[in-house]
């Protein structure tokens, strides 16, 4: 399914879908709109996992769009059944995946909670909308900039950029993006945190995706 058909269900749908979306995932949806030069499959697949995962099991609207999930992906995979689909939908997620052998050790080493700690403290270290790595060892962690430091909930801002740079699919680039200098914003995304120039890191992650 490309783009104007995903547009096209929710276009249909749009008022009994949004009820079922916060204000992060509205923005998120916006900002994937209004970002020049983005592949329009991508943008499709994104749109498509934002609204599938608010949207309740049963939901009418639901099955279109997972057809474009699953079709996306297919394509990518080159093949369009098999597991390998399957484990890439977002209704069949797994574990965060294991860095590739030439994955950087100093992500892995930056201050982190381990996923035991974080479900200890009341909250879901499945979250689609953060990033968690998983060392060789199989040890699922969670950098620890995304979290508010009083409450351990995600923070809003936070959640928005992983979502439009999707790290649920890929967690180290997206952990490497906000631990990594960042030439447009000339710092390192994470350390803008709590700042007067976090209202950037949106407009940032946006410049990321025209540059796919």
């Amino acid at each position: 399914m490309a783009l104007a058909d995903v547009l096209d269900v929710l276009r249909e749908r749009w008022d009994e879908v949004q009820e079922f979306l916060d204000e992060t995932a509205k923005v998120a949806v916006v900002a994937l709109l209004d970002t020049p030069g983005a592949d329009p499959e991508r943008t499709a697949r994104r749109i498509a996992r934002l609204v599938l995962a608010a949207l309740p099991d049963g939901h009418p609207v639901r099955a279109p769009l997972e057809d474009s999930v699953r079709y996306s992906r297919a394509v990518q995979a080159g093949t369009i059944d098999g597991a390998a689909v399957l484990r890439a939908l977002d209704l069949f997620r797994g574990p965060s995946p294991t860095p590739p052998e030439d994955a950087d050790d100093w992500l892995l080493a930056a201050d982190s909670v381990s996923a035991a700690d974080y479900r200890s403290g009341g909250h879901d270290p499945a979250d689609p909308d953060l990033i968690r790595l998983t060392d060789r060892q199989g040890a699922v962690q969670l950098p620890s900039f995304q979290f508010d430091g009083a409450s351990g909930r995600p923070l809003a801002v936070v959640v928005a950029v992983n979502r439009l740079l999707d790290a649920d699919d890929d967690p180290w680039g997206v952990a490497d993006w906000w631990l990594g200098a960042n030439a447009w914003l000339d710092a390192v995304p994470a350390r803008l945190l709590g700042t007067p120039a976090e209202h950037g890191l949106l407009t940032a992650a946006r410049a990321e995706i025209a540059e796919w």
